[in-house]
């Protein structure tokens, strides 16, 4: 299979049609985006795409990309660059076949269903723990979903068992993607060209083997030290990371429905075949991640972040828009999004696996404002503040919660998890609104946007004694001891927040 000519990419086109197309199609203006049946493949096809775009017609500078995006590709050109990678992009039995290992494997044929990052493995399904992800559910692939289940378990790639290699982010990477406010708006490839970079020199076919890993016999990693890093392969790798060594069984196949998509095939796939020691990644910064470095150690790696319980709350937003360091950690955004600049109306589209090693134990994805700001040292600085106090009032609910329950709270156990998570979401509307105020006036001179400031402060503190009093107050009928030790605990709050140094801090952004 050609995933050039192929029509293998299901899309959705501007009238509400799902159809498929093939990558030569894919800069019509009446397609809107992709259209695969899991999200974790939507990302990842997006992933893909744009790493098609960068390989073939990346800009040489600013000032190309914004001809690119006013003016369009010209349909010749796009057809005669991705037709240099067609050694690349074949699919099936011959070698060398799209993300799988140049070399045959000798090891036994597993279930297809190993291709999917949730799939339960060994150990689950032999201590019969597959209660939310049962077995069996996935038997059957066509060769359009199983392409595309490779790319998504090459590039999340978790810890699978010695020698089983995560991917060049680490496993279950958190990605945070470029989009236009109004996405209905706008066709796909200028979605995707949002997060092209300019490059100066376009790939030769010579450089290809370094670039898309399957074109050349795998570099294993058995012995310690023999890593691909961004000196010893080409940077553009960052797009085709290939941790697994994978083989998919193209002769045992059956007709039928793929238990993916639904669709009919006449060669749907059953089996798959891997071994461990894959390429073993070192260093790289992938252009879709944001990544921390340990703030107090500069020779400490740069580490990508990962997907996490509950998703993505507000108090990351401004790492993943901003350079940003606290008391722990050095950010640094995703450069993607660093090259978005100063571009008007645009959002992150941020998805992950939330992993436990090769656990998936749930699928996040958010959109999230980016702001363009004139004065991104302000904006930091007024944020930076609004953060800590969230976080000191968030603190302060805690133990005013844990004195409210129990006699000894610091020996008292107490699950907070959800608390946590209810605080994070139910203020992020009046934190959405403070963000606006400061990004229009990052100098804080308007009325308007010292009103936000005091209104947000306000929001903060009622919410504190909302969740109190709903979970601390909630017997009218309490002894009179229990009754004088919760309101004890709310005096205490009261004061506590009040006397806040974080407080008095936001406070003084107005004065």
């Amino acid at each position: 299979m050609d995933l050039l000519t192929e029509k293998w990419l299901p899309v959705i086109l501007s009238d509400g049609e799902i159809t498929k197309i093939s990558l030569s199609e894919i800069l019509n203006d009446n397609v809107r985006d992709m259209a695969w049946p899991r999200a974790d493949f939507q990302g990842a096809a997006w992933q893909m795409l744009i790493g098609i775009l960068q390989c073939t017609v990346a800009p040489e500078d600013k000032y190309v990309w914004e001809d690119v995006w006013n003016e369009g590709i010209e349909e010749g050109q796009w057809n005669e660059a991705l037709q240099a990678l067609a050694p690349a992009f074949q699919f099936g039995e011959k070698k060398p076949s799209f993300l799988q290992s140049f070399d045959s494997l000798d090891s036994e044929n597993g279930p297809i269903a190993g291709l999917l990052v949730d799939a339960p493995g060994g150990n689950t399904l032999k201590l019969n723990k597959d209660h939310f992800v049962k077995r069996g559910s996935v038997e059957k692939i066509c060769p359009h979903c199983a392409v595309m289940a490779l790319y998504a378990i090459q590039t999340n790639s978790p810890a699978g068992g010695v020698g089983y290699r995560v991917g060049m982010r680490g496993g279950g990477p958190l990605t945070t993607l470029v989009v236009p406010q109004e996405e209905e708006k706008y066709p796909l490839w200028k979605k995707l060209w949002l997060n092209v970079l300019p490059q100066e020199n376009a790939p030769t076919a010579a450089q290809f083997p370094l670039i898309f890993p399957w074109l050349t016999a795998t570099r294993t990693s058995e012995k310690a030290g023999n890593v691909v890093t961004q000196e010893n392969a080409h940077p553009l790798q960052a797009y085709w990371g290939m941790p697994r060594r994978i083989e998919l069984d193209f002769h045992d196949t059956c007709q039928g429905r793929c238990d993916l998509c639904g669709e009919n095939h006449e060669s749907l796939l059953l089996q798959m075949r891997s071994k461990n020691y894959g390429v073993q990644y070192d260093g790289w910064l992938h252009p879709f991640s944001p990544y921390r470095q340990a703030a107090k150690d500069p020779s400490a790696p740069w580490l990508a972040l990962k997907g996490q319980p509950g998703g993505l709350s507000y108090k990351d937003w401004l790492g993943l828009m901003l350079e940003r360091e606290d008391k722990f950690n050095k950010m640094q955004p995703a450069k993607v999004v660093s090259a978005a600049g100063r571009r008007k109306n645009l959002s992150l589209w941020c998805f992950a696996w939330d992993m436990d090693n090769a656990k998936a134990r749930c699928w996040y994805q958010h959109r999230i404002p980016l702001i363009s700001v004139s004065h991104p040292e302000l904006f930091r600085d007024a944020l930076n503040k609004v953060l800590v106090l969230a976080s000191e009032a968030l603190s302060l609910l805690r133990n005013g919660l844990k004195n409210a329950k129990f006699d000894k709270p610091k020996e008292a156990k107490f699950d907070f998890s959800m608390v946590d998570i209810a605080f994070w979401q139910e203020t992020e509307p009046a934190y959405r609104a403070l963000i606006n105020a400061l990004a229009e006036d990052p100098q804080r001179n308007d009325a308007l946007t010292h009103a936000a400031v005091r209104q947000w402060e306000r929001d903060l503190h009622l919410y504190l004694f909302h969740v109190f009093d709903r979970d601390a107050l909630t017997d009218p009928d309490s002894p009179d001891e229990i009754l004088l030790r919760q309101l004890t605990a709310r005096q205490d709050l009261e004061s506590s927040y009040r006397k806040n140094k974080a407080r008095k801090d936001v406070l003084a952004l107005v004065e």
